[in-house]
């Protein structure tokens, strides 16, 4: 169960797998998503929001040979509500053949960054909240890690807030165990986000690390090896040189705003 949620065989065609019991939504609407060839796609998935009379869903069709990773996500959400964690509710899971479908509700909330850009306005009291909430996010990334559980890809977008709590998103890569835990910084910590200075991060890996009980020698290496990686994601990413890099240092690397933000050297090219 997820969240109390139970779930019922279902089959339809060539589908076959689980759907939520208790919970009226648009079937074969999200059937026809799913094979109807749109949406935004990636490496592994596609995935569509659909309006339905009942809400919106979300969509997620995994091509052969990848279906696995529907039940895995549907698993995972599971685990996560068990532990006490915000996954969104899943509605739907099948296989057909090797390919495979998931269904979920919308998760509502706020994008972290579009949260995070509301708080970047000017004044005192938006940059007391903002800080809050990077320190929040530090805590509940340890606690995650804490339970046992490793985010497949903890970018921002893959984060809400919802309610004084964060929901993960996109749990089909999420796994039990400590091994690459720490790679959830890096992934958190690579984006160029407006509002965003270096000191702000530096607030979400002190919230991490006072949660992990980490002391100041341990701390600083952490901190240390989060920086390096990052610096080599955004050069890999972003073909910058390492050069260039070394010799820009972190914090312009990393500047809203400064000649390294993607957005600006985007709109330069074009």
């Amino acid at each position: 169960m997820t969240g109390g949620m139970k779930y019922a065989r279902w089959s339809q065609g060539a589908w076959r797998g689980w759907r939520a019991a208790d919970v009226a939504f648009d079937v074969g609407g999200c059937l026809a998503a799913a094979d109807g060839g749109s949406g935004r796609r990636s490496r592994h998935a596609r995935s569509l929001a659909i309006e339905t009379p009942h809400g919106v869903c979300h969509v997620k069709s995994y091509p052969s040979p990848d279906g696995r990773r529907a039940l895995r996500a549907f698993g995972m959400g599971r685990a996560l509500a068990a532990a006490g964690f915000a996954a969104p509710v899943t509605l739907l899971v099948g296989r057909r053949g090797r390919a495979g479908l998931l269904v979920t509700a919308d998760a509502g909330g706020e994008d972290l960054l579009v949260a995070l850009a509301r708080l970047a306005s000017p004044g005192d009291d938006m940059r007391a909240r903002k800080r809050d909430l990077l320190r929040r996010l530090g805590t509940e990334v340890a606690r995650l890690h804490a339970a046992g559980f490793v985010h497949g890809d903890l970018v921002p977008p893959n984060l809400r807030w919802r309610d004084g709590a964060f929901v993960f998103l996109d749990n089909d890569r999420t796994r039990r165990g400590w091994p690459g835990a720490r790679r959830n910084l890096v992934q958190l910590g690579r984006f160029v986000v407006a509002g965003i200075t270096a000191s702000d991060r530096a607030r979400v890996l002190r919230a991490y690390a006072s949660a992990r009980g980490l002391d100041r020698r341990r701390r600083h290496r952490l901190g240390a090896w989060v920086m390096r990686k990052i610096v080599a994601r955004r050069c890999a990413i972003d073909r910058i040189p390492a050069e260039t890099a070394a010799r820009a240092g972190f914090r312009a690397l990393m500047r809203s705003g400064g000649p390294f933000d993607p957005a600006l050297v985007a709109a330069e090219r074009a």
